[in-house]
């Protein structure tokens, strides 16, 4: 995989699209790491693994993966989702498609900017015939990402057609894909004409990047008023994975006014401002509704605020009234396990008192047919005694293309019943 940055970045080009800001803000703010994005990192080493040597995922369940900082373990769940994509991903090439992982795609002269600053890492690209596509991996379960003329995707697009378009096949069209396993076993696909996409990158995403140059050649501005009305647009989408969320005024506007209806001049008004006097009980849906619209904007805003002092304190830089303290301790384990077990057994304790048993998991067992370990008779009436729960009713936007459950009201579940009754 290429380590170098890319300034002009496609995961990035929807935040800057929506908030060119952004840009100017982010820089020298620390990266966003988390356990969760290690765990997609990994993902992404995996799939590749499974596609480049022809193993099948489960064959890497136990593997450590190196990912962002983190160890993150190849579990059987992980392997079954990411099995799932590979296979997909054969389909999508077929007999007569090339298929080419992890490629490193330039779409900088669509976009007016030097080579290498405007490029990214494709997951998948297949060549069939007349038509290129694209295929990216989200591994996140938390959010649904449309394909349709989505940013990331389409740059990865025109990278695909600057790297393969007359090489690997003279291309009309580009088909590009998102898979998102943990969502949905269905990936989501638009389809466009590779006139249209040039045009697209050629028009729309030029001007986003021009737009943030003007920004960027004003970035001594940012503290006026103009600049930041200008140039900063918080919301959701835009919010959500920028590296300045914590410091940026304009979300910090859009919190206060959302929550106490009012704007505040400076700290000390942020701090001393309450909560309108309103009855969220009695609101309608359609209240209910705009306020759920603004609620991951303002869950993610608090969330950048504790991340940004735990930052600072733990760096030594005072935060008005607050301090670092001990946590609670953490669970407790034995030390040296081969010595615990030589104490034990010196102690005369059975098997089944020193060690807990448990019966290996559907995945586990299914790796076992591999080997032969079971057999093709046996494992049929294993699979037939599977359950697997259904998923939980979950609150998702209507552009979430999962059907919508057919709930009925709690109280139909109940009888009325007159007080002659109950007497």
């Amino acid at each position: 995989m290429p380590e170098a940055h890319s300034k002009w970045s496609a995961s990035g080009f929807k935040k800057i699209m929506l908030c060119p800001g952004s840009k100017v803000l982010e820089v020298g703010q620390p990266d966003n790491t988390s356990i969760y994005a290690a765990e997609g990192t990994a993902a992404h080493e995996l799939l590749e693994m499974v596609l480049t040597n022809e193993v099948p995922a489960l064959g890497y369940v136990g593997r450590i993966i190196q990912a962002d900082g983190f160890d993150i373990e190849v579990t059987d769940e992980m392997a079954e989702y990411i099995q799932g994509v590979a296979d997909r991903v054969k389909d999508y090439q077929g007999d007569d498609g090339v298929l080419f992982v992890e490629q490193k795609l330039c779409y900088a002269d669509y976009i007016g900017v030097p080579r290498e600053e405007g490029w990214g890492t494709g997951d998948v690209v297949i060549a069939r015939g007349d038509e290129i596509i694209v295929i990216d991996l989200k591994y996140g379960k938390g959010q649904w990402v449309d394909v349709k003329e989505n940013p990331q995707l389409s740059l990865y697009g025109l990278g695909a057609l600057d790297k393969f378009n007359g090489i690997a096949g003279d291309f009309t069209r580009v088909r590009l894909v998102i898979d998102q396993p943990r969502i949905s076993e269905k990936p989501s696909e638009w389809d466009t004409t590779v006139e249209k996409l040039e045009a697209w990158g050629r028009s729309t995403a030029r001007s986003v990047v021009n737009t943030c140059r003007t920004a960027e050649g004003n970035a001594d501005l940012k503290g006026d008023a103009t600049w930041q009305e200008t140039f900063l647009r918080p919301g959701e989408d835009q919010c959500k994975f920028c590296k300045a969320k914590a410091k940026c005024p304009k979300l910090r506007d859009e919190v206060a006014a959302t929550v106490f209806e009012t704007t505040a001049a400076s700290p000390d008004e942020f701090a001393e401002a309450e909560l309108p006097y309103t009855s969220y009980a009695s609101q309608d849906a359609d209240w209910v509704a705009a306020c759920l619209n603004k609620v991951d904007l303002i869950e993610d805003w608090c969330k950048a605020i504790r991340a940004d002092a735990d930052r600072r304190l733990l760096n030594g830089e005072p935060v008005r009234g607050y301090k670092v303290v001990a946590g609670k301790k953490g669970h407790r384990s034995w030390g040296n396990a081969t010595e615990v077990e030589e104490l034990m057994k010196s102690m005369r304790l059975k098997t089944e008192e020193m060690y807990s048993l448990k019966l290996i998991t559907p995945t586990a067992a299914e790796k076992l047919t591999k080997d032969g370990t079971i057999g093709p008779r046996q494992w049929p009436k294993l699979k037939a005694l599977i359950t697997q729960a259904d998923g939980k009713p979950h609150v998702a936007p209507e552009s979430d293309p999962r059907p919508a459950l057919d709930l009925k009201p709690v109280t139909d579940d109940f009888v009325v019943e007159s007080l002659d009754d109950l007497a």
